[in-house]
């Protein structure tokens, strides 16, 4: 893989990424966490936040993809004063924004405030994240390199990291579970934890998975069976968090975790989809430029969705989420979407901060 070349499925990965990003926070900002839990107004938000849980494990993965293959030049210079760098930096500048905009613009209290500053503000907390694997990157490129040993990393992440931990919190939250069960189950949990297995932990399975699958070949029928694996995931991420949510009344979305085993199904699913389909929808020079823009649309998109909220269309979306099966709301919701198009679209210019450069992308709406 060459420092400059893209490689297009991992272009298209990334624009699948955002808009499951954007789908996530825009599903939670529809009084996701206000709502009657049985209702079909909820359930709605669940099914499109549980189907767009593979978005940060696939940035992750398009990462170890790129940053573990051998023939990526990635030297020590590189990796600390450009791409870690460039995360700190982006990181720094954007914290000090989101703060400055909650306590503003948002009215926020300066408690709230250091907090963020200490931690994260909110999607922000990725960066940081990302950093931890660079940092990581020259001990597990070599590890990488050998087969044997990235599929053992990758066996033991699988059964520490994802299907043990999913399983046990499968048990704890099942309605009314008896007694002795839970009691067994916390003593299982200790002894998880003595094991104290952090190297394969986390985000690391991910970022090796990355790399794992940009190496695989399949055929069309293994393509059906990885497919089929992405509906099972999605499929029990939403359904087991709407039942048992419904069933408890109060919010139950452990299966949320990007650390779930059923978003470790759908996530590997969509990436290893991708890779193999190599879809072909623009050209390589506007792809280029969509999937160059990612990173400006992840910094900014919750300041669109938070103006946007103030508008119309989203009062409207978020009274009645049902609407996608009602037809005279899909028409008033278009005719206000129209409207909400023509007050704040129109003039807007989108700033995308990339890695290379400063795009900027004029919204046009239809006159």
């Amino acid at each position: 893989m060459a420092h400059k070349q893209r490689v297009a499925y991992l272009d298209y990965l990334r624009l699948v990424a955002i808009l499951g990003v954007i789908t996530i926070h825009v599903a939670t900002s529809l009084n996701f966490y206000r709502q009657d839990y049985a209702s079909l107004n909820w359930q709605i938000l669940n099914f499109w936040d549980g189907l767009s849980r593979f978005c940060v494990p696939v940035f992750i993965m398009i990462s170890g993809a790129i940053f573990l293959n051998p023939d990526f030049d990635l030297s020590w210079e590189k990796l600390f004063k450009k791409y870690l760098r460039r995360i700190v930096v982006s990181y720094l500048i954007w914290q000090l924004i989101y703060c400055g905009w909650y306590y503003f613009a948002k009215e926020g209290d300066l408690v709230t405030v250091a907090k963020f500053l200490i931690g994260s503000y909110d999607h922000l907390w990725y960066l940081p994240m990302i950093a931890g694997l660079y940092l990581v990157t020259p001990l597990l490129r070599p590890l990488a390199r050998r087969r044997q040993l990235l599929e053992y990393y990758l066996l033991l992440a699988l059964l520490f990291a994802w299907l043990l931990p999913t399983g046990l919190d499968l048990i704890r939250l099942w309605p009314k579970p008896p007694k002795h069960m839970a009691d067994a189950l916390a003593a299982f949990k200790r002894l998880l934890g003595k094991l104290d297995l952090q190297t394969v932990m986390g985000f690391g399975g991910y970022y090796m998975a990355g790399y794992y699958f940009s190496q695989a070949h399949m055929s069309k029928r293994n393509l059906y069976f990885v497919q089929a694996l992405c509906l099972l995931g999605a499929g029990a991420t939403i359904g087991l968090s709407g039942w048992l949510t419904a069933k408890a009344g109060h919010l139950r979305l452990t299966l949320y975790s990007y650390n779930s085993f059923f978003v470790l199904l759908e996530s590997s699913a969509v990436f290893l989809s991708l890779q193999m389909l190599k879809p072909r929808l623009w050209s390589e020079e506007v792809l280029g430029e969509l999937a160059g823009s990612v990173m400006g649309i992840y910094l900014l998109h919750p300041l669109l969705i938070y103006y946007w909220g103030k508008t119309p269309v989203w009062q409207l979306a978020a009274s009645n989420s049902a609407w996608l099966g009602n037809f005279d709301f899909c028409q008033q919701f278009r005719y206000r979407l129209a409207l909400a198009q023509e007050q704040i679209f129109g003039p807007l210019a989108f700033i995308g901060l990339t890695r290379r450069r400063i795009h900027v992308i004029f919204i046009k709406t239809r006159q």
